[in-house]
């Protein structure tokens, strides 16, 4: 049922609402934001959300809303830091469950249990938070047997929270479900680079392959390693979707030679691929690449019946997890392409980004422009306080990144990209960033560094193949020269991912315990000028 919109508290910042019925009576436990007088900043300082409000309505479509007041404020909870995000209620045995997040006196994110007597409140908070529980946003369900369960997100729960649950009988953390996709990530890194050494380069060296594997690698992740929240989750777990589906394609493609072998492979191949647009849509929009795949892999193969049936089974994961997801993201929010990106408030109105008119808006087209070239070029200066660096566009945070132009000059490396299949490969592998960077733009605000993990992993595949092309182009003394030329380059790329994880930001550990910071600078000093 269609109607007018309204908004219901106009006079008021509330944000990310869970909605319930107790009693015949719709309850609304929205989060609540208060001017802070901090200038905006990646890690959300800027947020004041120290109360929370309970409405209620008893005609749903078109009655008044009546504010409960404050049911519980920062100031009633022992352990508390700041920042009350978005909460859920949910009623067991006569009783009011809140839980909430919160950061700690250490301002870590923490989640806390408040009980109340009626759905309006007042909550009273338990004296500690949630053993394990380091997160925020949690969601409750209740499974109809007496059990309750816990969410952080749709996609994180069905991949590792539910198996893990079932399996141990114990909760999965936030901190420790990044881990798990951040090891099967790298883990797929190597695998690829390794399938593309054997079958494309002849002359890569087993410690150049080393070298450029774990610097991708550690370019790819580092930011979710240092700030391994529900956000990041999310990411690597599209991360490491892609990596294997790109694995699967490319042994699909240019590896296995049976047809049916190969059908296998690809079939592998779209379902990682399409698990990703479940956990980060930005990112999986590398599935791009199966474009150029394709056309390759039908110029090896003569086109049949058979040959078709066999590429429409390939396809199925695509179909099938895309119609499951379509369901639910309508059942949740009336429209099949909405991921719930629009009805993000707390940082910024964001109600006017699912609509595609608002795309072509010239303000609009400026806005994604200018954001398009801070992501990849936008220069901050050098600090004078140990780690000296600070975010830079992705270009500029590893320079190494570049090569992938520079590789292309010669005239024999796109030649030997054209005899082995490549180049429309490779230039789709250009197309992605740039498409991944301005959807990016277009549902987000504002561009963090957290976001360009959407980019740095499909550029490290990219410059890893322009890299072994040039390489494999160059006589033997030009080519133990650049070996060693393009493995120092890896090595500094280490070190720079090393140096950008010890910037504070995002509640991460140097944000939290900044004492670490000058630990870690005396260590490299060996101790000159301590004391």
């Amino acid at each position: 049922m269609k109607t007018e919109k309204r908004y219901l508290v106009p006079g008021d910042y509330m944000a990310d609402p869970a909605v319930h019925v107790f009693d015949g009576k719709l309850y609304i436990y929205p989060s609540h934001d208060w001017e802070s007088g901090i200038a905006e900043n990646d890690n959300g300082d800027h947020f004041n959300m120290k109360d929370y409000h309970v409405y209620s309505m008893d005609d749903v479509m078109n009655g008044e809303i009546k504010d409960h007041g404050v049911v519980l404020s920062t100031e009633d909870i022992p352990w508390a830091g700041r920042q009350l995000w978005d909460c859920d209620v949910v009623c067991k045995d006569g009783k009011y469950y809140m839980y909430f997040p919160l950061k700690d006196q250490n301002d870590i994110f923490r989640i806390g249990v408040a009980v109340s007597d009626k759905p309006y409140g007042p909550f009273i908070p338990e004296a500690n938070p949630m053993k394990g529980s380091y997160s925020i946003d949690p969601a409750v369900w209740n499974d109809g047997d007496g059990n309750y369960y816990m969410y952080f997100g749709v996609v994180p729960v069905f991949l590792l929270f539910l198996p893990f649950r079932l399996i141990t009988g114990m909760s999965l953390t936030t901190y420790h479900a990044t881990q798990v996709f951040v090891a099967f990530f790298i883990c797929g890194v190597f695998a690829n680079f390794y399938m593309m050494s054997k079958r494309f380069f002849k002359k890569i060296t087993l410690g150049m392959y080393l070298m450029l594997a774990s610097a991708f690698s550690i370019m790819s992740i580092w930011y979710s390693v240092d700030a391994p929240a529900l956000y990041c989750t999310a990411i690597t777990g599209a991360l490491c979707m892609e990596i294997w589906s790109l694995f699967f394609f490319m042994r699909a493609v240019w590896v296995e030679q049976e047809e049916k072998k190969s059908i296998r492979l690809a079939f592998f191949g779209s379902l990682f691929g399409a698990l990703a647009f479940g956990c980060r849509p930005p990112v999986a929009l590398a599935n791009l690449f199966v474009i150029p795949m394709l056309v390759v892999y039908l110029k090896k193969h003569k086109f049949t019946k058979k040959l078709f049936g066999e590429l429409v089974v390939a396809a199925m994961p695509y179909v099938v997890i895309g119609i499951l997801l379509m369901c639910y993201n309508y059942a949740r929010f009336e429209s099949p392409f909405e991921f719930g990106q629009a009805y993000q408030l707390t940082a910024a109105d964001q109600s006017s980004y699912g609509s595609i008119a608002s795309y072509f808006s010239q303000t609009k087209m400026i806005a994604v422009a200018n954001a398009v070239l801070y992501n990849f070029v936008n220069y901050n200066p050098i600090c004078e306080a140990f780690p000296y660096v600070i975010f830079n566009g992705i270009l500029l945070n590893f320079p190494i990144l570049w090569f992938a132009v520079i590789g292309l000059s010669p005239e024999g490396v796109l030649k030997r990209m054209k005899e082995q299949q490549m180049r429309a490969f490779i230039v789709m592998l250009f197309v992605i960033p740039l498409v991944i960077a301005v959807m990016d733009a277009l549902w987000s605000p504002f561009m963090t560094e957290r976001y360009r993990m959407d980019q740095y992993w499909i550029m490290g595949v990219l410059c890893f193949l322009v890299i072994g092309f040039y390489h494999d182009n160059l006589s033997e003394t030009a080519g133990r020269k650049f070996s060693c030329f393009i493995s120092l380059w890896a090595f500094i790329t280490i070190g720079k991912s090393i140096l950008l994880y010890l910037v504070q930001n995002d509640g991460n550990v140097t944000y939290t315990y900044p004492e670490v910071v000058e630990q870690i600078k005396m260590i490299l000093r060996l101790g000159i000028g301590a004391g």
